[in-house]
């Protein structure tokens, strides 16, 4: 049997074969194999309900009882095996209505749930929003992604590449229509939290207030728990809040959003750092039970290039947008030259630009079709002014008395190199430039 088969599926083939093969031949052992492949062919089918999981259990339980025949214990171990492996596949069969591993054909979700990293159940609330219901498709994103707003902002839109809509001519604009969905449910004040269970007596400690830990924070508290977040910023959000600039994400909509989370009764202290303002000794002794460290990632990568460390105004755009969005809002220079290709370098572009740079110039090493950056912010950084440098390799950062001069690079051509299937930038020797 493959080894990539669906657990659940997996379970149907092996009675199918136990019980079509005349080896049961036990009769006892055999109504409870064809009362266990009832059952799992429901779940593979979305037909089962909470109790179908506990009734296989019971029923596998059946296969040791005393005086059994030895073929019945094995049937009985290996089912228990592999239920107690993939017992969190089973329970997510019960209530996602989802396989993704495609083998239980009823259950395959949609190419477009398929390509959300969070695995929405976009057709479900496209047909509440078509329908006018906002704050059923809310709920129904909700129990994927707490923060349907923000997302139908920012998100890449992997869905809307895989939109079968798209064979025929565009794809569903899926992102913007969950931000219309989020919008209008707020506005009519029909953006509510689920009922959560009552409190469990265990506390939980989140480090960290960007989208992981606000969502840990928010299905925990609906799971019953008390939860407690620390962040080091004085604001909530992450790198929502000091990564992505204000003109492509309003603030007031972070704030909304993790204003429902809090009405969760989820507590909020800024301005603490793990380790330094609060220990782990500290919390425990407070009834902590348990930590979820979701800390993100708020450093930039070093170039290593000549210069890059000897002059005051050379940024890392990293730092720079969580400048900016903490406000410090001064231009970073007349001419602004920003090295990358991706959305945190057109970030940094766009920002310069407004915050008052006369020429801001986009550096990136290969061609305009392999910037990993969403196309409409390349677009866009067009219309406003923003000059692009293809396949353009920074050499040296070049300056005196602390003051930038320009930037030394190198034309790269891209060449195809063994064992992979992204062409590579090469330098062009002699085509050095300014």
């Amino acid at each position: 049997m493959a080894e990539k088969t669906c657990p659940v599926r997996q379970t149907i083939i092996y009675l199918s074969e136990q019980i079509s093969s005349g080896c049961l031949t036990d009769p006892r052992g055999r109504r409870i194999s064809e009362q266990i492949l009832h059952l799992t062919e429901e779940i593979a089918e979305g037909a089962a309900g909470d109790d179908h999981l506990l009734a296989i259990n019971s029923l596998v339980e059946e296969y040791f009882h005393a005086k059994s025949p030895l073929q019945n214990q094995d049937t009985g171990k290996t089912l228990k095996g592999i239920l107690d492996e993939h017992r969190e596949i089973f329970q997510s069969h019960i209530q996602s209505k989802n396989c993704p591993s495609h083998d239980c054909v009823k259950l395959v979700p949609s190419p477009c749930q398929m390509a959300c990293p969070a695995g929405i159940d976009v057709p479900t609330y496209l047909s509440f929003i078509a329908e006018g219901k906002d704050a059923q498709a809310i709920e129904v994103i909700r129990r994927d992604n707490p923060l349907p707003w923000v997302c139908g902002l920012v998100c890449t839109r992997p869905c809307e590449m895989m939109c079968v809509r798209a064979r025929i001519d565009t794809p569903v604009s899926i992102k913007f229509l969950k931000a219309f969905a989020a919008e209008r449910a707020m506005s009519d004040r029909a953006y509510i939290n689920p009922v959560k269970k009552d409190f469990n007596g265990k506390k939980i400690c989140v480090v960290g207030a960007g989208p992981g830990g606000l969502s840990a924070a928010y299905y925990l508290a609906l799971m019953g728990y008390g939860v407690k977040i620390i962040e080091a910023l004085p604001v909530a959000g992450g790198m929502l809040m000091v990564g992505i600039p204000r003109y492509r994400l309003p603030r007031e909509v972070i704030d909304r959003e993790v204003a429902t989370i809090e009405e969760l009764g989820v507590e909020f202290s800024y301005n603490t750092r793990f380790g330094k303002d609060v220990t782990f000794e500290d919390l425990k002794k407070q009834g902590v039970d348990a930590f979820f460290i979701a800390i993100g990632a708020h450093k930039s990568w070093d170039l290593g290039i000549k210069g890059e460390k000897e002059f005051p105004r050379v940024f890392d755009a990293v730092k720079f947008l969580k400048d900016v969005a903490l406000g410090d809002r001064h231009v970073p220079g007349k001419h602004v030259v920003v090295i990358g290709g991706g959305n945190v370098a057109i970030d940094a572009a766009r920002t310069s630009l407004r915050l008052g740079a006369q020429t801001v110039s986009i550096a990136y090493r290969r061609s305009r079709t392999q910037m990993p950056a969403d196309i409409e912010e390349v677009e866009q950084a067009e219309e406003e002014g923003i000059e692009f440098s293809f396949l353009t390799i920074p050499k040296e950062v070049v300056g005196e008395n602390n003051v930038i001069t320009g930037l030394d690079c190198i034309k790269a051509e891209l060449i195809k190199k063994k064992g992979s299937d992204r062409l590579a930038p090469v330098p062009i020797l002699g085509k050095d430039f300014t």
